[in-house]
């Protein structure tokens, strides 16, 4: 799949595909941004997918079973100068501009210390996330989303929260923009107990926005303390970019709803998302990229079918098993979209 889009006299292109571990992947059109995917991580190590200091920023996630296919996810642009970030001779991120803003894209960001305890990996996931952006001249408020992947997130989902509450406030976080995340569950060929990837957008005009979009059928995260939005949206003169969070099957007061009933977390979950799509004058033919996260493979044919019968299995999208931030949750949906201005 691949889906290109010209925004400020830069062109981006985001592609997936089928991981071969004997295969170099496709020619990449333009600089390559990021690059990730999820597959079994002795075959990762060895086809040599955990290098370091790579020029690309990598980031590689584990599959918790042999049932979901092997993927891989690559940003890249043409049009705009690039520089790379770099912490103790990693490639960490791409900072690049186009005509409306400058920006930063983070992939595979490590704890300093992977002996460290969970709650000091997750603070010092933070920290580096920042002392990266000081490199790109930005700070924490910058940042307009994360990608959060944890190794057994059900053992420490509250702990977690706790070290990120803790870390926001320190940053004056709330003060601002809260960044839209996704908070899943799944290790990496590191071994750290969390990785991340982060976008951070500095507008250069009044013309360029980023604002924290409500989701109407769900309370704000924030009320069971959970710190992030439900969504953001980045708007320039030409397009509005929605970045929709990790949603999930919860009722407006923050309760998961439809306990044990997957068929109905799906369409719940997917009501959700399209209710936050056209509170934006969106709707699902505008969605540039998705992931659908399932606790169990045995939930894809019951997914599948939820996409024939609403007719779009032609959306751009990925399914990955995972663990969900709740035991009782059991997919999640993530999923941007983009619509002219």
């Amino acid at each position: 799949m691949k889906v290109s889009l010209k925004n400020g006299g830069v062109l981006r292109t985001q592609e997936w595909g089928l991981l071969d571990y004997d295969k170099e992947l496709p020619a990449c059109e333009g600089r390559a941004l990021s690059l990730m995917g999820w597959g079994n991580p002795a075959a990762l190590k060895k086809a040599g997918l955990d290098a370091k200091g790579t020029e690309v920023p990598q980031l590689w996630l584990c599959n918790h079973s042999e049932a979901f296919p092997a993927i891989w996810s690559r940003w890249s642009a043409t049009g705009s100068e690039t520089r790379l970030i770099k912490r103790n001779g990693i490639t960490l991120g791409v900072c690049y501009e186009d005509a409306n803003a400058e920006y930063c894209l983070l992939t595979g960001v490590l704890p300093q210390d992977l002996t460290a305890s969970r709650v000091d990996q997750t603070t010092s996931v933070f920290e580096t996330i920042e002392e990266a952006l000081k490199e790109a001249n930005m700070t924490f408020a910058h940042v307009a989303r994360t990608w959060l992947y944890m190794d057994q997130i059900l053992d420490w989902y509250d702990p977690f929260n706790r070290a990120r509450d803790d870390f926001f406030t320190s940053r004056h976080v709330y003060d601002g923009c809260v960044p839209a995340s996704t908070g899943i569950g799944t290790a990496n060929i590191c071994g750290a107990a969390i990785t991340a990837c982060a976008i951070a957008v500095k507008p250069k005009n009044g013309q360029t926005t980023v604002q924290i979009v409500d989701s109407p059928l769900q309370c704000s995260a924030l009320s069971y303390r959970s710190s992030f939005s439900r969504a953001i949206e980045i708007g320039t003169p030409d397009y509005r970019t929605l970045l929709i969070s990790g949603t999930a099957s919860i009722e407006p007061e923050g309760a998961t709803a439809f306990v044990d009933d997957v068929e109905k977390q799906i369409q719940m979950t997917m009501d959700v998302v399209e209710a936050i799509l056209v509170s934006r004058g969106m709707c699902w033919a505008d969605t540039t990229r998705a992931i659908m996260y399932l606790k169990k493979p045995e939930y894809m044919p019951i997914w599948q079918a939820w996409l024939e019968k609403n007719k779009l299995t032609a959306m751009p999208l990925v399914t990955i098993e995972a663990d969900i931030c709740r035991d009782n949750l059991l997919v999640e949906l993530e999923l941007d979209a983009i619509k002219k201005t």
